[in-house]
């Protein structure tokens, strides 16, 4: 069993999109995942101005940064992640393309990753019928579930991760 520091998290969620679970939910996300002892490479995702923190992080202002900064680091970090979580409560043309470059690149020779897409179940109608309807059958690193609270997520973070 591979322990825990093998294991690298890109944690995926609306920015710019429609960021309907409010920051203090995607921020104790990433804190839970860190709180147990895994790495999260792109944690300023849970930051109150994701943009600005992921400026610093990168050495730029949030003014300067650039689509192709954006789209550079992102990739890069995802090539890094063994796991891609992804919050799609809320609409987001960015996370669906992480979660889809996540989901193949495996097949490019790039560390494969296995995927979790988690919403909130009254949510569920505005989470992508194409992100919900990915199946295991046909896409084996692929998992969605739906959670109710913070519990239930936990136990599906839980779970995914094997704790």
């Amino acid at each position: 069993m591979k322990s825990k520091n093998e294991k690298i998290v890109y944690f995926a969620a609306a920015i710019r999109g429609d960021r309907v679970i409010a920051e203090e939910t995607i921020e104790n996300i990433v804190s839970y995942i860190k709180n147990l002892g895994f790495t999260v490479l792109n944690e300023h995702v849970g930051a109150k101005d994701p943009i600005a923190s992921f400026g610093d992080k990168i050495g730029k202002r949030k003014e300067s940064l650039t689509a192709e900064d954006i789209e550079k680091q992102d990739i890069s970090w995802l090539d890094k992640s063994t796991h891609v979580i992804a919050e799609i409560s809320g609409a987001s043309t960015g996370t669906g393309r992480e979660i889809e470059y996540a989901r193949t690149k495996g097949f490019f020779n790039k560390i494969p990753a296995k995927i979790l897409c988690v919403y909130r179940k009254d949510r569920e109608f505005y989470a992508s019928p194409m992100i919900r309807g990915m199946t295991q059958d046909k896409y084996p690193n692929v998992k969605i579930c739906s959670y109710e609270n913070t519990k239930d997520l936990e136990k599906i973070i839980n779970g995914f991760l094997e704790v």
